[in-house]
């Protein structure tokens, strides 16, 4: 007796021109129009020879490759294998992937090289803040443990072996101004004054960042000089220590105020003193917020809640900069994308190099995404995140076919998603003529 399929249909092989990432292909005009493939290449070391691949036929697939859902090397042969993509595209030229981990380590161990990356992410962010409705930014810093079983990597203070890269983002528009990456057992709290200042140089002109905010690895007498020093406002965590508890268990009764928390049906309350490190070059505001229903007994073990030191003026209450400093909590959001979205949940290669160009080219897929949202995309997809994004628009079916001279790209999608699709290249001819590409 023949077994019977489970549903009636047969499967066959085609040899038509198809790809399921049709979607992809205008995401690839969009970085053309901004000119991506020239900053690259100009921005970057050129191969010695015609035979070696130019920094645009090295990062350019690998965005597309992680905009698509691929999170290794081994995945760019999707990309190498979906012809119809590569003929939209005009990508001739597309990596094996131990040449790819070749040129990570190069890339990596040429601090002129990941230099020049930089240089890209900057003439990016000139093109995401240039039409801002504001020059003020906040800036939000924090460290992530992303867990690896390479060769260079080391354990973090959690018991986690892989790297322990700082970011920076700006709040007011989700960009990463700017990344660190660093062994896993590097401490959060280290090089924390050079890495704002970093964040600082890197604005573009007109452009500053006028607030800063942290947990408690910034809580040091140098990143509150600095801040101070720059006119910058923060809000950064304070660690509970000694003379932190002390001001705690000092505060009156009739010192705390109650207020119900944004989102939250719990009643929190507030409390303030002034407080300065032994070190630092003046005082500033400590902020002590806690649950109602978390008072407890004020002995030396039960310290509820946490503290916050702030510059904000008098002129600002204490609720206000509680509720301002829990939205910093959307910058582990703007990781969880980084890691999820831009392929940078684990890393491909052994060593620490390559990872660090392999994260730059997560950093730079990432901004573009964000830049794309930004300039190309419809409003119903402003907001979403990249695998959202991914679903509905990337992953789109079409046939190529050439025909006198020009490619035909035949989409199969409703109407809805055929219109983002139009959105996006009406955007990309938009800026390529702002641009003078065409």
């Amino acid at each position: 007796m023949i077994a019977q399929s489970v549903l009636p249909f047969k499967l066959e092989k085609t040899d038509e021109h198809l790809t399921p990432h049709a979607g992809l292909i205008p995401v690839h005009e969009f970085h053309l129009a901004m000119g991506l493939d020239r900053l690259l290449d100009s921005s970057l070391p050129l191969p010695g020879s015609n035979r070696g691949y130019r920094p645009s036929e090295v990062v350019m697939p690998l965005v597309l490759m992680l905009l698509g859902g691929g999170g290794d090397l081994t995945d760019i042969r999707v990309i190498a294998q979906d012809a119809a993509l590569r003929q939209a595209c005009n990508l001739k030229k597309i990596p094996a992937e131990s040449t790819l981990g070749d040129l990570l380590r190069r890339y990596g161990s040429q601090p002129h090289t990941m230099q020049g990356m930089s240089r890209v992410e900057d003439k990016l962010t000139q093109a995401m803040l240039w039409e801002g409705k504001t020059s003020d930014f906040t800036l939000d810093a924090d460290a992530t443990i992303i867990a690896a079983d390479k060769q260079d990597a080391t354990v973090a203070y959690d018991g986690t072996k892989g790297f322990h890269p700082m970011l920076g983002f700006l709040a007011e528009n989700k960009w990463l101004i700017h990344h660190e990456f660093r062994t896993g057992s590097a401490s959060p709290a280290g090089g924390m004054v050079p890495f704002i200042k970093t964040c600082q140089a890197r604005m573009p002109k007109g452009c500053r960042i006028a607030r800063f905010r942290s947990d408690s690895a910034a809580y040091n007498h140098g990143v509150t000089d600095h801040c101070e020093k720059t006119n910058v406002l923060f809000a950064i965590g304070a660690d509970w220590d000694k003379a932190v508890k002390a001001l705690y268990r000092g505060l009156p009764v009739d010192g705390w105020t109650q207020f119900m928390a944004s989102g939250s049906r719990k009643k929190r309350e507030v409390a303030e003193t002034i407080h300065s490190f032994n070190k630092g070059a003046g005082s500033f505001r400590l902020i002590f917020v806690r649950d109602v229903e978390e008072q407890g007994t004020l002995f030396e073990t039960d310290f509820r809640g946490r503290a916050i030191a702030s510059n904000f003026p008098e002129s600002t209450d204490a609720v206000s900069i509680v509720e301002w400093y829990n939205d910093r909590g959307n910058a582990e959001n703007y990781i969880k994308e980084l890691k999820h979205g831009a392929g940078l949940l684990h890393f491909p290669c052994g060593q620490f190099d390559a990872n660090a160009a392999w994260m730059s080219i997560g950093a730079l897929t990432y901004d573009l995404f964000i830049l794309q949202q930004s300039l190309a995309l419809p409003p119903e997809l402003e907001s979403s995140t990249i695998a959202t994004v991914r679903w509905r628009l990337y992953q789109v079916a079409a046939k190529v076919v050439a025909h006198a001279r020009s490619i035909i790209v035949k989409v199969a999608a409703d109407a809805t998603t055929f219109q983002w699709l139009e959105r996006l290249r009406t955007a990309s001819q938009r800026i390529a003529v702002q641009n003078g590409f065409t």
